[in-house]
């Protein structure tokens, strides 16, 4: 009868434990998002440093197949249609590497 008692006590104490764990990582999630929320609308830039910004990135030829697919990722995340010029450098970019899919895309 008492391992049943200390039993039942451990299995409440577990059950306990279990229903505060998930406030504090909704807590620490929450914390996150806004924090990385505040430090992206805190960058504002013009739309020629844009252009300019995203050129000079895919005119850089030290960049890997990988990196182009990145920064395109990135560009197109803005949410928004890139400017002739970023497209161009982006062409230019995946035909250096020869990076036909990427291309396609």
């Amino acid at each position: 009868l008492t391992s049943f008692l200390a039993m039942a006590g451990l299995i409440r104490v577990v059950s306990q434990v279990a229903r505060m764990r998930p406030a504090a990582v909704r807590i620490t999630n929450a914390a996150a998002l806004q924090h990385t929320t505040r430090r992206f609308y805190s960058e504002q830039i013009s739309d020629a440093d844009f252009d300019a910004k995203w050129v000079s990135y895919f005119n850089d030829t030290s960049l890997s197949p990988l990196q182009i697919r990145r920064g395109l990722n990135d560009v197109f995340a803005h949410d928004l249609i890139p400017d002739k010029t970023i497209i161009e450098a982006a062409f230019r970019a995946t035909r250096r590497v020869d990076d036909f899919p990427t291309s396609v895309r």
